[in-house]
């Protein structure tokens, strides 16, 4: 029986009433099964899973999920709060935040949560190196781990900015969101933070988005005295959906390579600023730079739990 029908008719089981028949722990199995269809059909591999199994999986996801929300109550509470974090879900037959304690914890708290996403998962991941603290205990088994750190010039098919946006910049910034996410980006709060003068001198949005994994996304934008954007930036972390597997199927729990490539058009768009707008500052002579690093979290029961990367594009003079 592929996945779509076992899946029909787990849900007739659950759903309908058509299940009468069946026995409690029969019930309970089929509850069990499709709750964690993605993380059962990865431990799988086309055999059954067994009672044992399901019941591994499901204690696993209510311990981890009152760990992660006793982790999060605490990181929230010790952060001042900025702008919302904007969500995104696919529309799927079983939901990440049915099988991701992880996901289920964000989603559920999504209303009560104003901070950095990035922040908030990292200091989750890594802990705030204070022995005395709680949730200190679950990053003890997580080894943080550099990948790569790297910068080049970009070249081709990039030119100079010569003009700036004579609209607000949350608008600019909102116009370049809409080439990759046309159908929310009006929804999208842009943030900013100030200097020590009171003069804005960044601007911020934040996501989450889940597909198969959590991803979670800190953009940031720089602007200079002209009014041009000189630097632009983004935090990207991918949190394994399939992290139950891990407890069952050593190193299963990192899943796929995330979304993040399409993000980056973002990035370039913003510093190419619309040539029809007014002239008042060129920018001839400098250099598009890409620099950044990236990291794995690796679990001791899960394997790479986690990747986290920093891309930033920065207008830079030639050197001599």
């Amino acid at each position: 029986m592929n996945v779509k029908k076992y899946a029909c008719v787990l849900l007739c089981l659950l759903l309908t009433g058509c299940g009468n028949t069946v026995s409690d722990a029969d019930h309970l199995r089929a509850q069990r099964y499709y709750q964690y269809l993605p993380v059962c059909q990865k431990i799988s591999a086309g055999a059954e899973i067994t009672d044992e199994q399901l019941e591994m999986l499901d204690s696993a996801f209510q311990l981890r999920r009152e760990n992660y929300e006793q982790t999060m109550y605490h990181i929230v509470g010790d952060n001042s709060y900025m702008n919302p974090i904007f969500y995104l879900t696919d529309e799927k037959l079983v939901t990440l935040r049915n099988y991701s304690p992880m996901a289920s914890v964000l989603y559920q708290h999504k209303d009560e949560i104003a901070m950095n996403p990035i922040l908030l998962m990292r200091q989750v991941l890594e802990g705030d190196n204070n022995p005395e603290t709680d949730y200190d205990n679950y990053t003890e088994q997580i080894a943080r781990t550099v990948k790569s750190e790297y910068k080049e010039i970009i070249q081709e098919e990039w030119k100079s900015p010569q003009t700036i946006y004579t609209s607000s910049t949350e608008m600019l910034i909102k116009s370049m969101f809409q080439t990759v996410y046309p159908e929310n980006a009006e929804n999208f709060q842009v943030g900013h933070t100030t200097d020590s003068s009171g003069k804005t001198d960044m601007y911020y949005v934040y996501l989450i988005e889940f597909h198969e994994d959590i991803e979670c996304y800190a953009y940031y934008f720089y602007i200079d005295d002209n009014g041009a954007v000189y630097q632009a930036a983004m935090d990207y972390l991918l949190y394994g959906g399939d992290e139950l597997a891990g407890c069952v199927l050593p190193d299963a729990a990192f899943a796929g390579n995330g979304y993040k490539e399409e993000k980056f058009e973002i990035l370039e768009k913003i510093l190419d600023i619309p040539k029809e707008k007014e002239n008042v500052g060129e920018y001839n002579g400098c250099e598009l730079c890409h620099s950044g690093f990236s990291r794995n979290y690796i679990s001791e029961t899960d394997g790479i739990i986690a990747c986290f990367e920093h891309h930033d594009y920065t207008l830079q003079q030639k050197e001599d």
